[in-house]
């Protein structure tokens, strides 16, 4: 058994969770889709976590999904044990629950990931899950077996992996703080979110009208508006109206044939337009969210 890290997006120093800069967390959109195979709607972003995670379905492993990369099999996160694949019921205080949303779960997992050890902040990398079971993710003999077993094939080293003895047990006192964590700064959060959002998709835009498509996994403009559109939908489902034009506009693009040098120069604005709408709203809630987190003044002074 061998104990290494691997690196995915993050850099050395940097947390997994809230993010210093909005933009690169979108750019990381394209490298997550080539890292893990995964296309765009199996892959989860979230404005309160710095790095792109796998879409679980109905709490379901992620053994068998098209697409998925062998070597992409060495991250912890593509080997969640089933507490932490299934959506929490939310107690709403309204005599009603609701299903925790993607930016909950996400949060939860990456409390999960840090607090575990399997994500070391100082080196930026990721326990190496396959290097524990003396499996060489870089092998090409591996990835043809691994290739194989994730087609159906029995295998016992790969049946054997399992990290539910990494999280501590649910028997145990305090062992929900990751899900308390989260739905807590994601209740405070969620406005400030769609702020976090709003620059990111100002600053998608911009890219996509300088034909800087290559950070988004892509060099063709018709594929670059579809996944800015697509992302766009996730990020302001609260919102009605906006979510109704997004859709619109996601048809348009969607179109067989569809020129996407046209689709940029018709959709992008419009997109621009909606995200700093959102911004100008929600700019103050987020001041105040980043307010929170600083010091208090008069600690500062007595420090």
């Amino acid at each position: 058994m061998h104990t290494r890290r691997a690196r995915y997006l993050l850099q050395p120093g940097e947390s997994p969770t809230l993010p210093e800069r909005t933009v690169p967390q979108v750019l990381r959109i394209g490298l997550a889709r080539d890292v893990l195979g995964m296309p765009d709607e199996r892959i989860i972003t979230s404005p309160a976590v710095a790095f792109p995670l796998p879409r679980y379905l109905d709490g379901a492993p992620l053994r068998g999904a098209a697409g998925v990369r062998p070597d992409a099999l060495r991250y912890p996160f593509m080997w969640l044990p089933e507490p932490l694949r299934e959506r929490l019921e939310v107690d709403t205080g309204e005599e009603a629950t609701t299903v925790e949303s993607d930016d909950a779960w996400a949060l939860r997992i990456a409390f999960e990931m840090w607090g575990s050890g399997l994500y070391d902040i100082d080196t930026g990398g990721w326990l190496d899950v396959l290097a524990l079971y003396d499996l060489d993710a870089d092998d090409e003999a591996t990835q043809d077996r691994i290739a194989v077993w994730w087609a159906g094939a029995d295998d016992a080293d790969l049946d054997a992996i399992d990290l539910t003895g990494v999280f501590v047990p649910e028997s145990q006192e305090g062992s929900d703080w990751a899900s308390i964590a989260a739905l807590a700064l994601v209740e405070s959060f969620d406005k400030a979110s769609m702020a976090l959002s709003a620059v990111d998709t100002v600053a998608l835009c911009q890219m996509v009208t300088d034909g800087e498509l290559e950070a988004l996994g892509t060099t063709d403009p018709a594929r670059a508006v579809r996944s800015l559109l697509a992302v766009a939908r996730t990020r302001f489902t609260s919102q009605d109206e906006v979510s109704a034009l997004l859709a619109h506009l996601h048809r348009q693009a969607d179109r067989p044939g569809a020129d996407g040098t046209r689709l940029v120069a018709e959709i992008i604005p419009q997109v621009s337009e909606i995200a700093q709408g959102l911004w100008l709203t929600y700019a103050p809630v987020l001041d105040e969210v980043i307010a929170s987190f600083e010091p208090d003044q008069t600690a500062k002074e007595n420090a």
